[in-house]
């Protein structure tokens, strides 16, 4: 989304405002030397991110900060302000006059100029071996063209440190295809890295070498590893099995103790009960005993004379408390203590029962204590068996087989270990080998042809109407005329084939929806050409040149704003429809300067 600017404006305090207002495709400013054309596209270049500060000139004295006002193709207004002191730039949303100087938008210009020239996330080569985003300075280096760069006899693309880059921007602007598939070369530091790298990695193939056992391959420990490996296999499985017999055998085991302890606690507890019955028969029978000595002693008693008080002499009918002698009395004693033997009896019948029923429960508990005491004998030799089966059955040791197997494993990672590290130190090496780097190939040849087209029209309609070939030499981002180099030709030529070359890539780019700022400022494309100096070079006169160059100008309508800085006069008729800012040099007539006269 190329950008369009409006309005240059310096100012100062106490000063008047300096101002330049651009035309919406095609502006002339003109006039002669030293009024200002030159400090307009400085300014220009250090309010579009450049560091340069423009030059001071005695007319901007008391001026302290610019400004440019521009937009984009969606009406957009943005104010950028740098201060002639230096520093950081400021962007602004809105024209001059609204900004409000405490609510700069984030971020920096370059990057700003980026997002809106359609190359945000675009990656060009820096070097052959170094990539990074499209910054401001690409942008600038191919849309702002100086004096000097006019005439220079040096290649477009600058200084040879950076002319990677000015190409992949060229190429990026052209084509809309940026770098990141581009395989990078090697820098200086990854070089030295690899080396580093080799040495390390014969090292540790040094110190590998010497734990390699001696004449034994690694495929023979690998046999002999997979061996043990199956014979351990073929003992963890016999073990699987002893030890699932065993286990089957011990929850047996297990299983008739807990039974055995259950019947032997119901033996014991009905041999309890028992013990306990005996001793409440052996109490009724001791009671029996009893009732039947008291009634004896009753019968004895029954038999015996009546006799008077030995002492008294008086008769027993007549003593006191001879009722409870008397035979009612004794028949009354005699019937109760029948009772009580008769009910002792019941409850030893009673008894006699339960003791039989607990008998038979000794009995069955102890042929069922004994049954499972034999079962647990034979579960148990059961076991003995077992393990000695278990241990018998292994022919080999498993502690040896072990031993070797720990031993042969760490002896073949020894050799895993020795392939790894010649395979790395082999794509190590490879790395360090010393190339002869590629070309970069880019695709440009469909829009090569084109920009060529553009060029020759703009050519033809300058006046240069007898060349046969104009084409775009895309590997040192310059044009070649008949077959011959931009740069072969004399100063004058070479400014107008530049200008043509610079204002047919923005033109391209911006019909095809390619990257590119969207601005052209050609700083004095015509002044060589029209030097008499160069006379001999002008196989067009310069007049004609120059006329249809303004007249081409005022009929400029896009893509892209072209911004002319230049010397030259305009005829009246082609002024009328340019509408130019003149500047005169003169103090008592028109417009002085960029900057306001100084009386």
């Amino acid at each position: 989304m190329p950008i369009i600017l409006h309005k240059l404006i310096a100012c100062g305090l106490k000063q008047p405002d300096a101002e330049i207002e651009f035309r919406g495709y095609g502006t002339l400013v003109r006039g002669p030397s030293d009024t200002g054309k030159s400090y307009i596209r400085d300014c220009l270049w250090y309010l579009l991110g450049g560091d340069k500060v423009p030059k001071e000139i005695p007319q901007s004295k008391g001026y302290s900060n610019l400004f440019l006002q521009l937009g984009d193709l969606e009406n957009d207004i943005y104010t950028i302000k740098h201060s002639l002191l230096g520093g950081e730039a400021e962007i602004f949303e809105g024209p001059k006059e609204d900004i409000k100087t405490d609510e700069p938008l984030p971020g920096e210009v370059g990057g700003f100029l980026v997002r809106l020239s359609g190359a945000k996330d675009r990656l060009l080569l820096r070097t052959t071996s170094k990539r990074g985003f499209v910054t401001g300075a690409d942008l600038r280096h191919w849309s702002l063209i100086s004096q000097p760069a006019m005439i220079s006899e040096e290649r477009t693309t600058g200084a040879s440190f950076n002319a990677t880059q000015r190409k992949a921007s060229f190429s990026l602007f052209l084509t809309s295809q940026d770098d990141s598939s581009i395989i990078l070369a090697q820098s200086k530091d990854d070089k030295l890295k690899y080396k580093t790298l080799a040495s390390a990695f014969e090292r540790d193939i040094a110190r590998v070498k010497k734990e390699i056992p001696e004449e034994r391959t690694k495929v023979e420990i690998e046999s002999a590893l997979s061996k043990i490996n199956n014979t351990l296999g073929i003992l963890s499985e016999q073990q699987k099995e002893r030890s699932t017999q065993l286990r089957e055998i011990r929850n047996s085991l297990a299983q008739t103790v807990t039974e055995l302890s259950i019947s032997e606690s119901k033996l014991h507890q009905s041999m309890l009960m028992v013990s306990r019955f005996l001793l409440l028969d052996e109490k009724y029978v001791s009671d029996l005993e009893r009732l039947r000595a008291v009634g004896d002693g009753i019968a004895v008693f029954e038999n015996l004379p009546d006799e008077p008080c030995l002492l008294c002499g008086t008769p027993i009918n007549d003593q006191r408390g001879n009722s409870d002698i008397s035979t009612e009395a004794a028949l009354l004693q005699r019937i109760a203590m029948e009772a009580e033997a008769k009910k002792i009896e019941a409850l030893r019948g009673g008894l006699k029962d339960t003791l039989e029923r607990e008998n038979k429960s000794i009995s069955m508990f102890s042929d069922e204590v004994g049954s499972l005491k034999n079962k647990l004998t034979e579960i148990s030799l059961q076991e003995k068996i077992a393990m000695q089966n278990s241990v018998s059955e292994f022919s080999a040791d498993p502690k040896q087989l072990a031993e070797a197997r720990t031993e042969y494993s760490a002896q073949v990672r020894i050799f895993e270990e020795m392939e790894r590290l010649v395979s790395e130190q082999n794509k190590i090496l490879e790395l360090t080998l010393t190339k002869k780097t590629k070309a970069i190939k880019r695709q440009t040849d469909v829009d090569a042809v084109k920009v060529g087209e553009i060029m020759k029209i703009l050519l033809i309609s300058w006046g240069f109407k007898q060349l046969n070939t104009v084409e775009l030499d895309v590997t040192d981002c310059d044009i070649k005329i008949d077959g011959r180099s931009r740069l072969t030709y004399g100063a004058g030529k070479r400014a107008i084939f530049l200008s043509a070359m610079i204002v047919a890539l923005m033109q391209h780019a911006i019909s095809n929806n390619y990257p590119h700022l969207g601005i052209v400022v050609l700083d004095s494309p015509l002044k060589s050409y029209s030097d008499p100096n160069n006379s001999a070079e002008a196989t067009v006169p310069p007049i004609i040149v120059r006329d249809l160059f303004y007249d081409w100008l005022s009929k400029w309508a896009g893509p892209g704003q072209v911004i002319v800085l230049e010397n030259e006069p305009v005829q009246k008729e082609t002024a009328n429809k340019l509408s130019p800012i003149e500047f005169t040099g003169l103090l008592d007539k028109g417009r002085v300067g960029f900057y306001p006269a100084i009386r």
